[in-house]
């Protein structure tokens, strides 16, 4: 027996009508989803014809890999710092998306980040067993179940903003949990610490058109000493992409921070100043910086399928210009 599955809507397709291709969702209680069905066709392969794509797509995935394998390399030397450097999250619920994502973060952060701690603010709404796991792992923890002015929720995703509060951290990334810390963004970064600008922005998809993304900023002691007191003074933390009108409305304004910022940027950069394209090339599977992973480890393919695939990167945003995906 075999079945149709669509990458789109995550579904089964299982209904047309008009222009309309209807399908039943892969997980319990997910609600149907559609797509146009001039987007569906189909195609009959013979046996030479599979084996040949099979062959065509590991020799990518062979070729992509040693790429990856030179910026680790590059990564694993680079010099020791006296700096205090964090990687900042936010964490709140038992959704895996995020709780698998961020111990996953934890796991890949010693490689992709050496030298640098990576600290997670939380409330008492996250299972036990993500916490214990995350000790075992060398992560701070810091527990906001009782930090007055600062309630949970969705407004948890301001938590990780108080990074640049902190006084006894000379560098700090904030990050979203359900992304994954990659070569890419850590070869960007080493970018910006060379550069001396206080702060750093990155753009990686044609949807991070903005100053400063939730999870792809950073920087120095003292370049949003007050972030505390900004926070608890905002209030729509509990509207959904409220963090993203406070970086841009609070923080990116600032003249102190106009003055000294860097951002590497793939698609945006002749918009915004002192934009620079990343310092690598796009890996083959499209996966960029800020990228979306659900509980199970599938990236949110819609992300690329929908956006990236026939987007051209603009020649000033890219490292070379046959770097087409930036």
């Amino acid at each position: 027996q075999t079945y149709l599955y669509n990458a789109r809507c995550r579904c089964h397709p299982n209904v047309r009508f008009g222009t309309v291709l209807r399908g039943h969702g892969d997980t319990p209680g997910r609600p149907a989803d559609a797509i146009e069905s001039a987007r569906l066709s189909l195609r009959v392969y013979d046996a030479a014809a599979l084996q040949s794509g099979r062959e065509e797509r590991a020799a990518r995935a062979a070729a992509a890999r040693l790429p990856i394998a030179q910026q680790m390399a590059s990564i694993a030397a680079f010099g020791s710092s006296n700096e205090v450097r964090v990687i900042s999250y936010g964490l709140y619920g038992a959704n895996t998306r995020y709780t698998i994502g961020v111990i996953r973060n934890a796991e890949l952060a010693p490689v992709v980040y050496p030298g640098w701690k990576m600290r997670v603010y939380h409330d008492r709404s996250v299972p036990d067993e993500v916490l214990s796991t995350l000790r075992s792992l060398s992560v701070e923890l810091v527990d906001m179940q009782a930090r007055r002015g600062m309630r949970g929720g969705i407004g948890g995703m301001f938590w990780r903003f108080l990074v640049a509060a902190d006084e006894s951290v000379d560098r700090f990334i904030v990050r979203d949990s359900d992304s994954r810390l990659n070569p890419r963004e850590s070869l960007a970064v080493e970018a910006w610490i060379q550069s001396g600008a206080k702060i750093h922005s990155l753009r990686d998809h044609p949807n991070h058109d903005r100053p400063l993304n939730g999870g792809m900023w950073g920087g120095t002691k003292g370049a949003v000493p007050d972030m505390a007191k900004l926070v608890r003074g905002w209030s729509n933390r509990e509207r959904y992409m409220g963090d993203l009108d406070f970086l841009n409305q609070q923080v990116w304004p600032r003249p102190s921070v106009q003055e000294s910022q860097i951002s590497h940027d793939a698609y945006s950069c002749k918009k915004y100043p002192n934009a620079h394209p990343f310092p690598t090339r796009r890996p083959a599977d499209y996966q960029h910086v800020g990228q979306v992973f659900f509980g199970d480890g599938r990236p949110r393919q819609g992300d690329i399928d929908d956006f990236m695939l026939n987007v051209k990167s603009p020649r000033k945003c890219r490292g070379d210009k046959s770097w087409t995906s930036g």
